[in-house]
């Protein structure tokens, strides 16, 4: 008796969901769709005033539409973190520390000496990328300030 209500109410509950919510991925395309309509269609002229608020709620539709796959994934992450757990164990504690240490740049080696400044070492960087990219073997061209490398 129970199982067969809950069966109930969950097809009842995909239906809402259907109905409420349907897939966030075509809702984001047709949105995306009239608003292009809409652009499209005053490419030439003014917005009337009445134009320019359903354009705006257009956007902001936009914008809820395309955080809404990332609200789901991010859910669908969680409840399955619940359901498998991690029991706030030492070997997951181990692992997220770990992970933590391995992503991290604590400083960097320059002429022979640890430094862990983040501005100098942002500096370091940038140079060393700024002479690595000024090969002498590259004729440069320049074209309506655009940068183009040929080589000869």
């Amino acid at each position: 008796m129970l199982k067969e209500k809950i069966k109930r109410l969950k097809g009842s509950i995909k239906t809402w969901n259907r109905e409420q919510f349907g897939d966030p991925f075509k809702k984001y395309k047709k949105i995306e769709e009239e608003l292009n309509q809409l652009e499209a269609d005053t490419t030439d002229r003014h917005l009337q005033p009445q134009e320019l608020l359903t354009r705006r709620k257009l956007q902001e539709e936009l914008w809820v539409a395309a955080l809404s796959p990332k609200s789901l994934m991010r859910q669908k992450a969680r409840l399955r973190w619940i359901k498998e757990g991690d029991c706030n164990s030492r070997y997951f504690h181990l692992l997220i520390n770990s992970s933590r240490r391995n992503n991290c740049l604590n400083g960097v080696m320059i002429d022979g000496s640890w430094i862990e400044e983040p501005s100098v070492v942002k500096e370091a960087v940038r140079m060393f990328f700024m002479k690595r990219f000024q090969e002498s073997d590259y004729n440069r061209l320049r074209l309506d300030g655009i940068c183009f490398r040929t080589i000869d």
